[in-house]
């Protein structure tokens, strides 16, 4: 992700190397009932030459105690799926459904080695492309993105073996909070994995969730860990003006969890500060 040490001066360095995987960022509005899948074609061709491929994922649902509306609208037979439009040749992705848009940077080994582009591009490709979906939806329909429902701003992490990290021993040499796990330890129990999911608040709309898993790749048998950090809320006045506000202190605050959780040693000798 778009962190590292941070500078005398309060600025940040970017690393040469992060282990970022995929950063997620993700706009839920209330359903435009109005939207139907041939709309969803005609949007398709404003992106088409950049996004060539479309394919029909499930809906993304918001979190229980949202409220959500995504049942069947009067002229449909199902109700309207998730649609992503992508590249097969591009490490970005767009994913649209009836209440919901997000752009995801995606490091994929089916892909081509793309530099991860660091939060500021891939922030300027979701404005961009949301304000073209913006400008579709009301010329097209008539609806409109806000009142916003919630903001999610997303960074999967997967960290591989290295010269600091090469067992689970050596988990501590990564992420230092899974020190007192290791004090859990004893002759016939030994740690070999972790699922777990934290979740701070920041402010009254802004809660990031750390989650880490932990363990043995089955294809490999090598350890790993990801670690993604979720930031989810949304601005007080639900606008999508304050939405671009709302993100960027999800931003600052991913970037500091980021940090503080992981150890200075893999920050400095494998990520390696520009």
């Amino acid at each position: 992700m778009n962190s590292g040490p941070e500078t005398s001066a309060g600025g940040r360095i970017k690393f040469e190397n992060p282990p970022v995987s995929e950063v997620v960022i993700a706009l839920y509005h209330m359903p435009i009932l109005e939207l139907k899948a041939e709309h969803i074609g005609s949007y398709w061709d404003t992106i088409r030459e950049k996004y060539p491929l479309c394919v029909q994922q499930p809906i993304v649902t918001l979190p229980a105690g949202q409220p959500v509306f995504l049942e069947a609208v009067p002229g449909e037979i199902f109700p309207l799926p998730r649609f992503w439009f992508h590249n097969s040749t591009h490490p970005t992705l767009i994913q649209v459904q009836r209440n919901a848009f997000m752009l995801n940077w995606r490091r994929s080994t089916g892909l081509p080695d793309f530099e991860y582009p660091h939060y500021e591009a891939v922030a300027r490709d979701f404005w961009s492309e949301l304000e073209n979906y913006q400008r579709f939806v009301q010329g097209s329909v008539g609806g409109k993105l806000d009142p916003i429902q919630r903001c999610e701003l997303t960074y999967v992490n997967i960290i591989t073996p290295n010269e600091v990290f090469a067992n689970e021993a050596q988990l501590v040499n990564v992420l230092p909070p899974t020190s007192s796990f290791y004090e859990l330890q004893t002759e016939a129990r030994q740690l070999a994995g972790i699922n777990a999911t934290i979740t701070y608040r920041v402010s009254p709309t802004l809660l990031i969730d750390l989650a880490i898993r932990f363990g043995r790749r089955a294809d490999t048998n090598e350890v790993a860990v990801g670690l993604e950090l979720k930031a989810h809320g949304a601005p007080l006045d639900l606008s999508l003006e304050g939405a671009r506000a709302w993100y960027d202190a999800a931003h600052d605050a991913t970037y500091k969890l980021f940090l503080e959780s992981t150890a200075k040693p893999v920050q400095e000798k494998i990520w390696k500060p520009r």
